[in-house]
């Protein structure tokens, strides 16, 4: 039965929380009215002597109207106020507070107290003496009033805050997710106005959350309102099993949206696929991630793809491809728009915390045993590394990402390797890395200068021969030396024995930290842990030159 009238209650249209605050004030104030009079009634007959002394003499209530009016005014007044000034900031204040209960029931509670002191008064001048009610509202209601309308004040100043305001629509978002998990699992039919409504709640909070971005200044409460829709895109994720398929049909409510203006050819495709609220969290963590962007918000711009790497957890722990597909579209997106602020400003920081964020999610894949995806992901890394590389003639701040996303495939191939992939899926992974430097990163000589390379892809591909030499699978480090060796094509023989002489010093001198500080601490991209098998890869490369002067000779 609770379950039919919950599912009734959220299904059903019902009138607007001011006017069912008022109802619920209306008969509290009733019932406790009626209550204080039948205690003085049963006092009367039970207990004569306590009756006399509780009514006894008279009561002067001429102070009552102007307290309650002032009680009222004061308080309202403060709430008119503050909240008109937090609308200049926060837009929509005014409707998340018609929406808050304890708001809503209090203020009608304060203004009921002081229309039934104008009830009593009316009920002495007709020559009636309600004694009960006179007691219940100078001794009870009025003290009340008077003792919590300074903590109300506080409540209101503390709830417009920005944090706060998210917080609350958090809160409510998350549980009605939760209500529709539960009430929609084996629950009623289709119903289209409900559908609307649903849909549109869902879509509310969201474009509240958005709008609250983009008119929040403080950086505290634009991280806040970041994370909160990465938790609200979460639970949902948690409880989208457990709603019918009807509920993924496209309403008004979300076609009318301004996020899914320019998807009308996709609507068919975003009703099979499921994925109308992911869509638009997506659209939201996208447009912030651009204008911080913009905004050289570089920290709050790191924290969208932090975001983003705990939504593409979740969807791990669920299993879902659709939406693995459409969080690696975003990912590839973020890349696109933090490579072209990189060139045209010159700036690679935001290149260089992207990179770990899309770094973390490829080992999610490979953690969770998703090969193909990891592949396809590596890919597209290697791909903007060698588009980075391009860009990097224009704008020479970005050299160092080529070196960076060379760093983080290292890291994704030894985490391949310890989870003992298959040989030729991690040749294949191998080869991404290696195509890295295609176009190669040789500069031409000039003005009879010796050829030289630039050498942080290199000495990252040396330290993971390195690795391999340890784990004792030359295979994958004969790999790595014939495509280092191809080097000697453009530097000579000669010269490429001394560059690569000159790199295995750098990585027998390189220590793990660095002397300077960045986004991620100061741990050196270039330290390989595994210098004792130097003498071994060295081996290797002496045998691959032999080979190939021989064949030059030849």
């Amino acid at each position: 039965m609770l379950k039919k009238f919950h599912c009734w209650f959220l299904t059903a249209p019902h009138p607007p929380r001011s006017l069912v605050a008022f109802g619920l004030s209306l008969a509290a104030l009733a019932l406790l009215d009626s209550s204080a009079n039948l205690v003085l009634t049963h006092l009367k007959a039970t207990a004569p002597r306590l009756y006399t002394a509780l009514v006894g003499g008279t009561f002067d209530t001429g102070f009552a109207p102007e307290v309650w009016l002032s009680v009222i005014g004061l308080t309202l007044g403060t709430l008119i106020i503050v909240i008109s000034i937090a609308a200049q900031n926060i837009p929509k204040i005014t409707e998340l507070y018609m929406q808050d209960w304890t708001s809503l029931i209090y203020v009608w509670c304060l203004v009921l107290g002081g229309a039934h002191i104008f009830y009593i008064k009316s009920l002495q001048d007709l020559g009636k003496h309600p004694v009960g009610s006179l007691l219940l509202n100078l001794y009870g209601l009025l003290p009340l009033a008077i003792l919590t309308a300074l903590p109300y004040i506080f409540y209101i100043l503390k709830s417009i805050q920005p944090e706060s305001v998210a917080q609350q629509i958090y809160r409510r978002q998350y549980h009605y997710m939760t209500q529709l998990g539960v009430l929609l699992k084996d629950g009623p039919p289709y119903q289209p106005q409900f559908l609307r409504r649903s849909q549109a709640h869902l879509i509310a909070g969201l474009n509240q959350l958005d709008d609250l971005l983009a008119y929040v200044a403080f950086r505290g409460a634009q991280a806040e309102i970041i994370g909160t829709v990465s938790e609200l895109l979460q639970h949902y994720i948690s409880c989208k099993p457990n709603y019918p398929a009807y509920f993924f049909r496209l309403s008004s409510a979300v076609m009318g949206d301004i996020a899914f203006k320019t998807m009308f050819d996709q609507f068919s495709q975003i009703e099979e696929n499921r994925t109308f609220y992911e869509q638009k969290c997506f659209r939201l963590l996208g447009n912030a991630y651009v204008r911080f962007l913009e905004e050289e918000q570089f920290p709050l711009a790191s924290l969208c793809g932090s975001e983003m790497c705990a939504i593409a957890h979740r969807i791990l722990s669920r299993g879902d491809d659709v939406l693995l597909e459409l969080i690696i579209i975003r990912f590839n997106t973020m890349m696109r728009f933090a490579i072209k602020h990189g060139s045209r400003h010159n700036e690679a920081r935001n290149l260089y915390n992207l990179a770990f964020h899309y770094r973390r999610f490829i080992e999610s894949l490979v953690h969770y045993r998703r090969p193909h995806l990891t592949q396809k992901c590596v890919n597209y890394l290697r791909a903007y590394g060698n588009e980075v590389y391009e860009l990097a003639q224009s704008s020479p701040a970005l050299y160092f990402i080529v070196d960076v996303f060379a760093a983080e495939l290292k890291k994704i191939l030894i985490l391949v390797n310890k989870q003992q992939w298959d040989e030729q899926l991690q040749l294949e992974l191998l080869e991404e890395m290696l195509r890295l430097d295609n176009p190669p990163e040789l500069r031409q000589p000039q003005n009879g200068d010796r050829p030289c390379k630039s050498t942080g892809v290199r000495l990252l591909q040396m330290g993971l021969a390195l690795f391999y030499l340890a784990r004792q699978q030359p295979q994958f480090a004969r790999r790595i030396v014939e495509d280092i060796v191809e080097d000697a094509a453009v530097l000579g023989l000669a010269g490429f024995q001394r560059l690569f002489q000159q790199n295995c010093d750098r990585l027998r001198h390189a220590q793990p930290k660095f002397w300077e500080d960045t986004d991620r601490g100061n741990a050196n991209l270039y330290y390989s842990e595994h210098t004792d098998q130097l003498p071994a890869l060295q081996a290797l490369v002496e045998r691959a030159c032999h080979a190939l002067q021989v064949a030059q000779s030849s």
